[in-house]
């Protein structure tokens, strides 16, 4: 019998191992690369393999270049991506270049976006960095039907921080205070802000989007600023506490806060009621940073604990993470007393800090770097664990509004209960996907399994936003 569920059902998922680490992969549970390289973040494609962009530096070769790598979900390298696994720009010999990409952006025509850099630095003279805009293939070789942009010796200061694809097809590069806009042939697009720029007066540590929406974490003025979209001079602030970082996660928004707390807020910067205690979850202790999410709302947190013998002397690392569900309360279920723990002895050749991005198989992977990371067979480390299955809200729904999802989980058909406009499907990575549509139903049929968010206007004009999930 078919049901019809209401928001802020709860739905347990089974069939999830337990945490653990995963023996099955790689040789006991680690996947090993010679001379790889690092990279700055995981991207998943819809294929389910993962794009890892960043550089790759060995002072003992004399070598600095950018590089990125296309992995597959078992740890090995597709080497039908660019030559071997690998696509490299390597434009200035020698060690006074670093070169490397930012994170890889895929495209919904498949089509891989980032920026390349180079910053020169010979210890003597001024630091000058150059970089452009690439569009990639999917097999990993040039777009040259791209045009990108480029400028070449810039100060530090001025050079570019991120970018951002727009749901209207155009990009954005930002730095510490300006944004630039592009066509999505990488031309600039002069009719933006001042012949394609914009300036303003804050001191920008990293901006991100949800919808058409822009955040701007303004460090020195502990703020968060919400722009309706790149060209709004309308402005919605957050004040921080000093030394909070924030986490964006779908449609939501997680600030942590020193003080032992994590906040949730919605798009419009306003405390999600169900999360904590209006909005903020207060802990004993500091359950950890460096968040991932899994997707029904839950936070990964991870920190670290040095283990010392009785000379205090170290001998190993404790890699604890905690589990924090979807409404703000520590998983009493996960690890053991709430920790699940990856240990890290002393005499490991590889580092205990590592990086971790969540797949859409449901494991975390755990990448580590050898402690020798600038020698030649320099060795990257993968590692994998089972996460146990979390407690899913399927439904986010906007306070006041009485748009509901006739029935939740979808499978070929997304049906509302009355119609909307201007609407567009997430998935919870923030990005869109091709469905955009108007009226009461959609179908969905294209989108993998998962879970994704609806962003809407209601008939009463009220924006609205529901989380569904896609079997």
């Amino acid at each position: 019998m078919k049901k019809t569920l209401s928001a802020f059902v709860v739905l347990a998922f089974a069939g999830l191992n337990a945490q653990s680490l995963d023996n099955s992969f790689g040789a006991n549970g680690t996947y090993t690369h010679l001379d790889l390289m690092s990279y700055f973040e995981a991207a998943e494609l819809p294929d389910g393999n993962v794009l890892l962009s960043g550089d790759r530096y060995i002072e003992d070769l004399n070598i600095a270049q950018a590089k990125m790598v296309k992995m597959k979900p078992d740890g090995s390298i597709d080497t039908s991506f660019g030559t071997g696994g690998s696509f490299v720009i390597d434009q200035y010999a020698g060690m006074d270049y670093y070169e490397a990409f930012s994170q890889a952006y895929p495209l919904p025509d498949g089509k891989i976006l980032t920026l390349y850099g180079s910053e020169y630095d010979n210890g003597i003279d001024q630091s000058v960095i150059s970089f452009r805009m690439l569009r990639l293939n999917a097999n990993g070789t040039v777009d040259n039907t791209f045009t990108g942009y480029q400028q070449s010796n810039i100060a530090e200061e001025d050079a570019p921080y991120g970018l951002i694809p727009l749901p209207s097809s155009k990009f954005l590069i930002y730095g510490g205070d300006y944004i630039m806009r592009f066509n999505q042939n990488g031309t600039l697009d002069t009719t933006y802000g001042n012949n394609g720029v914009r300036s303003f007066s804050v001191d920008v540590e990293e901006i991100n989007r949800i919808g058409n929406a822009l955040y701007l974490h303004d460090y020195l003025s502990n703020r968060l600023i919400k722009l309706d979209n790149e060209s709004s001079t309308n402005t919605t602030i957050f004040n921080l506490a000093q030394g909070s970082y924030v986490h964006f996660s779908g449609n939501n928004i997680f600030i942590e806060d020193p003080n032992n707390k994590i906040i949730k807020l919605n798009a419009d910067l306003l405390p999600v009621s169900n999360f904590g205690v209006n909005g903020t979850a207060t802990y004993q202790d500091f359950v950890g940073s460096n968040f991932v999410f899994q997707p029904g709302g839950s936070i990964i947190a991870e920190n670290i604990d040095y283990i010392y013998d009785g000379n205090n002397n170290t001998i190993g690392y404790n890699k604890n993470f905690r589990r924090i569900n979807p409404n703000g309360s520590l998983d009493t279920s996960f690890g053991t007393a709430s920790v699940y723990t990856l240990y890290v002895p002393e005499s490991a050749p590889y580092s205990p800090w590592s990086d971790q991005f969540l797949h859409s198989n449901g494991k975390l992977y755990h990448v580590f770097y050898d402690k020798e990371a600038d020698v030649a067979n320099a060795t990257l480390y993968l590692k994998r664990s089972n996460l146990p299955a979390e407690l899913l809200a399927v439904s986010d729904q906007t306070a006041g509004s009485t748009l509901r999802i006739v029935q939740n989980p979808v499978k070929d058909r997304l049906l509302l209960s009355e119609p909307v406009s201007q609407a567009k499907i997430y998935d919870l990575s923030g990005r869109a996907t091709e469905i955009v549509f108007e009226g009461s139903e959609s179908a969905v049929n294209s989108l993998k399994a998962g879970v994704y968010m609806l962003n809407a206007t209601s008939r009463t004009g009220k924006t609205v936003t529901l989380k569904f999930i896609k079997k």
